[in-house]
């Protein structure tokens, strides 16, 4: 396997240390080989052929694992959530409502002119 040439592994390095500090400028942010790549403007083969690198992106990774694993997700964080949901589940359902409605009453009419129709008749 060819080694990276210097100035890719630098633009390398600039991006790991760009995404381990949180302030990635191509990606989401995420700690993956893709993003490394995307982050340094290099292939991801290219990546892949700077194994000092991808071993501190692992490192970097399963150390952030661990520590979402260790702190729960903030309580308020997932009630804000919650309720967003709520608010827009909410919201759906008022709006089926309005449609059922429109849709009973247009269905009343139709059943009442096709009514005065055959009284008339």
């Amino acid at each position: 396997m060819k080694p990276v040439s210097r100035t890719t592994e630098q633009a390398l390095r600039a991006a790991l240390d760009r995404l381990s500090s949180g302030n990635p400028l191509q990606t989401d942010g995420r700690l993956t080989v893709a993003n490394l790549a995307r982050e340094a403007g290099v292939s991801r083969a290219s990546a892949n052929r700077a194994p000092l690198i991808l071993s501190d992106l692992q490192d970097m990774a399963k150390a952030q694992r661990l520590t979402v694993a260790e702190h729960p997700p903030c309580p308020r964080l997932h009630d804000e959530q919650n309720r967003r949901v709520i608010d827009d589940l909410i919201a759906q359902h008022i709006q089926i409502r309005a449609l059922l409605s429109r849709s009973d009453e247009s269905r009343k009419a139709r059943l009442a002119r096709i009514h005065h129709l055959r009284q008339a008749d």
